[in-house]
Order: structure tokens, then sequence, then C-alpha cells
């Protein structure tokens, strides 16, 4: 496979390197989900259904300009992400945690995994 006549060993190393490039981007992506944790506040302005075939993405846009995802991670044990969209009241305020990165041209959400109601202060 690897020859040294006519610069073939150099294609052949750069043939490698893309893949490994390509394997390590694909990972990254899919492991990017379980990290960069924080928890923040949101006021939920707007919910709604995003159908993918046969699969449906759970989004919530809130008054703070962003828009998050509700989706199950694996790794994590979350198998609730239906319940969590259910738990949502537009116009409500709430403490959620979210891992992840928002990338838009990728279509990556950062990714709700708890939610907190919380309580407004009567005066």
């Amino acid at each position: 496979m690897i020859k040294n006549s006519n610069g073939n060993i150099i294609i052949n190393i750069l043939i490698v390197l893309v893949v490994l490039v390509i394997i390590g981007f694909v990972f990254y992506c899919y492991t990017i989900e379980y990290q960069n944790k924080e928890v923040i506040e949101i006021t939920v302005k707007d919910k709604y259904v995003k159908r993918n075939g046969e699969s449906d993405l759970y989004l919530v846009a809130t008054e703070e300009g962003e828009t998050y995802k509700i989706e199950d991670l694996f790794f994590k044990g979350k198998f609730n992400s239906t319940d969590l969209y259910n738990e949502l009241d537009i116009g409500k305020k709430y403490k959620v945690e979210v891992t992840g990165i928002r990338i838009p041209f990728l279509s990556m959400y950062k990714n709700i995994n708890t939610v907190e109601l919380i309580e407004e202060e009567e005066n």
C-alpha cells in the first residue's frame, strides 16, 4: 500500500490524517451533548415540535433570544424528554440545567436536562 516512489507515501499520510480529522469531528459533535454543563434561568417564549422523518425534536424558544432542545441522552440515563417538554409553560420562568453548545450551521442546540419552576413572589 505505501510505496516510496512518486510521493505516494505523502498522499497516504494525508488521507489518513483527513480520515482521523473527520472521525475526531464526528466524535466531538456526538460527545458535546454531554459537556459544557451550566445552570441558567429562562423565560419560555414559545415551544414547538420539529418533525424530522420518523422522530420529533422538542424545541424551546426563550425571551432571552436563545433556542434550546429537549432530547434524550443515552449515556446520561436521561429518557424523560417528553415529560420535561410538557412541564414547560409559555410565559413562565424556569431554572434549567443545559449541556452542549449552539452551532447554528449544524442545527445544534443546547440540550435542557432538568427543569425547575421559579415561583413569582407576590407583593
